[in-house]
């Protein structure tokens, strides 16, 4: 059976005849035509740059003191090194490291950096961690509570086809991605952390193989090939062709064509003829955009950079299999190379493989080892099948080409060997030309990238509540009481001076001597045990007073008898949705953008009709209906100027509280008498485009007081129903 290396081996394997290096020492080492040009000179002066910024983040942020999985018990990790910089501890990523311990209830990192108290008995209130728990669970529900938790609007009123398209697409490829459960990982690691740094990019995974089946061919021969591009099987079914009754809406009439089930537009031929042949087969696990969280530690941006668009370099750590490698430069040539130009590009990929790969090390990225201890780390890189490499992808802003301009540029390189994979400028390889990254953060630090994270906003009462939980254990425990041993006093004793008690053994005093001569115990019993249980109640309500979350019961902890009546509890509520709607407004924006940046990949990248099953929710608590939906690459052009993506429940919102002001403002503008209306028509119809009114000027129009009769009014006036006469000046 072949291993993975063998496969790798058979690629970069010299063939006979073939020359074994391409590096002629002039032309560049990126193999890939690409639209950014540049000489081997500044090549190589774009990696310098680039591992020249990589090897300072590491020391600004501290990865280079930080790495591996127990740095923190490490001697000299609670001190400052020679040259006074901070210890790791200190570090933004050795920070965030202790941050994350505490919120597993992982503490054995006070042992070594905090010491004391915590060398003898380190107990945990986990106060901090269940504040920080319901802070995600509440934020969690707000965002994506109500299904579904995002929708696509139209901004003008031709675009509601195109909207309704994008819509029903968007929200069936987010849910095969897993968007919503990524964007709870983020929500989680935001609150732990400060932030959670989300990457976009565009994922195709499948899988080829040969299969022997009948399918479906024309009268010459040719493969007649479904909508979804897949051979037609014997196998596949056909259903009689419908469409819906525009009289009757949800009646479907029955057509007088068969079409094919599985995508509803492929019509069935008149002639039906089917070949057994060796067919090529592709199973596609997933083909779509992807969003995943970066392991922090394995995340570079400059510290002092307002946002990541802003920063002049970010870097994103990982690593990669030869052999994935080696299937994705095949997709770096150019669609429109020319065949000379695809077999050059081939040639220099392959000899570029053989140079990483026969230098390729262990897994160096906090990803793939951050989880476990370095002994299991080792063991793991020991088992792989295949050779690692360490990939550097590299956004930077520099000019390397010379022309006096600064450029993004996106750069993948091999960290080890320093061989640059591929470059080319940003705008060429995201569809809105930013950085595929979006930062989801609560406590937005002002002018920086990140925020911080509810563990650091209580990390101070955390260690205080510990110091007195574990105070009051120790006073409690057998050190808190001073014994007094004199051996001599017995006769084992004198024979060995050394003696231990507390051997199960049976003692004989000397004669003349009593038991309290040999052994006597002296308790510390002035320990305060009772004001240190205050404290800790006092300090923990003080968190829940900040945190926002604080729930009756909560107070009950410091004995507040008036959060047990309804007052103090719709108190505790409304100064808590006051507090916790801070946060929310935090987390939003970075929610917003990564939504926004995996649509515009979806779309940027279909390039053929794709037919999809849309669910949709039966009303008032029915069964759920789907229907077969086609949309093809043109349907949704222009995506980013017609239509808007929004969560679900802030549109309700703003919706809710739009449709009350515009209510508002019918009723108080036909409060006035008849010649102020039509004074101030003008202005109530700009009030009411303020709140999105579609059509304002239908709801403000002039009228005069009806005439009222005994048997009420003659002639009700209105919009569609104006008074023939004037009513009497009263």
């Amino acid at each position: 059976m072949n291993t993975e290396n063998d496969q790798f081996a058979r690629v970069i394997e010299p063939k006979e005849g073939e020359a074994p290096e391409y590096d002629d020492g002039y032309s560049p080492i990126m193999p890939f035509p690409t639209s950014y040009t540049l000489t081997r000179e500044q090549e190589a002066d774009l990696v310098a740059h680039a591992m020249r910024r990589k090897e300072t983040l590491e020391r600004q942020m501290g990865r280079d003191v930080c790495s591996g999985s127990g740095w923190y018990n490490s001697p000299g990790a609670s001190g400052r090194d020679a040259l006074g910089i901070n210890s790791p501890q200190e570090t933004w990523i050795g920070k965030r490291t202790l941050y994350e311990l505490t919120y597993r209830n992982d503490m054995g990192w006070r042992v070594g950096l905090l010491g004391g108290i915590f060398a003898k008995t380190n107990l945990v209130v986990p106060a901090a961690r269940r504040i920080c728990r319901q802070m995600i669970s509440r934020a969690v529900n707000y965002f994506f509570a109500t299904s579904p938790w995002f929708s696509a609007y139209p901004v003008g009123a031709m675009d509601r086809v195109k909207a309704d398209q994008t819509d029903r697409y968007s929200r069936w490829k987010m849910d095969q991605a897993k968007l919503q459960r990524t964007e709870e990982q983020a929500v989680e690691r935001a609150f732990i952390l400060g932030e959670a740094v989300i990457k976009t990019s565009w994922a195709n995974r499948q899988q080829f193989y040969k299969t022997d089946a009948e399918v479906l061919v024309d009268a010459m021969g040719y493969d007649i090939l479904g909508a979804d591009g897949d051979y037609i099987m014997r196998s596949d079914k056909w259903i009689l062709d419908s469409t819906e009754d525009l009289m009757q809406p949800g009646v479907m009439i029955p057509g007088e064509l068969m079409m094919l089930d599985r995508d509803g537009v492929t019509p069935q031929p008149a002639e039906m003829i089917y070949v057994s042949k060796k067919i090529t087969r592709r199973i596609v696990h997933y083909k779509g955009p992807e969003a995943k969280v970066i392991q922090f530690r394995d995340f570079l941006c400059p510290l002092e950079a307002e946002s990541i668009q802003e920063a002049d370099c970010v870097i994103h750590i990982y690593d990669k299999p030869v052999m994935e490698l080696a299937d994705e430069w095949k997709k770096a040539i150019p669609l429109d190379a020319t065949a000379e130009e695809r077999m050059e590009s081939n040639r220099r990929a392959v000899e570029m493989l053989r140079r990483i790969g026969n230098s390729s090390g262990n897994n160096n990225s906090a990803q793939n080892s951050g989880a476990v201890d370095d002994a299991s780390a080792s063991r793991l890189n020991s088992d792989q099948t295949q050779p690692i490499l360490e990939i550097g992808e590299f956004h930077l802003r520099y000019d390397a080409d010379g022309d006096g301009l600064l450029e993004d540029v996106f750069l993948v390189l091999d960290l080890k060997t320093r061989t640059p994979i591929f470059y080319d400028y940003e705008a060429k390889i995201t569809p809105d030309g930013l950085r595929p990254f979006s930062v989801v953060r609560v406590n937005e630090v002002q002018g920086r990238w990140y925020g911080i994270g509810a563990m650091e906003m209580f990390q101070t009462s955390q260690e205080i509540i510990d110091l007195w939980m574990n105070r009051k254990s120790l006073a409690c425990s057998q050190m808190g009481r001073v014994t007094f041993w004199d051996p001599s006093k017995t006769k084992e004793g004198a024979a060995n001076p050394h003696l231990q008690m507390n051997g199960g053994m049976t003692y004989t005093l000397n004669s003349g001597a009593k038991a309290e001569d040999a052994l006597s115990v002296i308790l510390l019993d002035d320990n305060k045990i009772d004001d240190l249980q205050q404290m800790i109640e006092f300090f923990m309500q003080l968190m829940m007073n900040e945190s926002g979350i604080a729930n009756a019961n909560d107070g009950n902890v410091s004995g507040m008898d008036s959060t047990k009546l309804a007052t103090g509890i719709r108190n505790i509520e409304k100064s808590g949705q006051e507090l916790f709607g801070l946060y929310l407004g935090h987390l939003e924006p970075g929610i917003s953008e990564s939504l926004e940046k995996m649509v515009k990949i979806l779309f940027a990248n279909m390039d053929q009709m794709e037919v999809y099953r849309y669910f949709e929710s039966g009303e008032s608590g029915g069964e759920d209906s789907s229907e077969m939906r086609e949309i093809n690459p043109g349907d949704i052009a222009n995506l980013q100027i017609n239509t808007r993506i929004l969560l679900t429940r802030r549109r309700g919102e703003q919706v809710i509280e739009s449709n009350a002001r515009i209510i508002e403002l019918v009723e108080k503008f036909y409060g006035f008498p008849f010649q102020i209306q039509q004074t101030i028509v003008t202005q109530f119809v700009e009030m009411a485009k303020q709140f999105q009114c579609p059509d304002p000027q239908r709801l403000f129009i002039p009228v005069e007081v009806p005439l009222v009769g005994p048997s009420g009014p003659v002639n009700p006036a209105g919009p569609s129903n104006p008074p023939r006469q004037s009513a009497p000046n009263l």
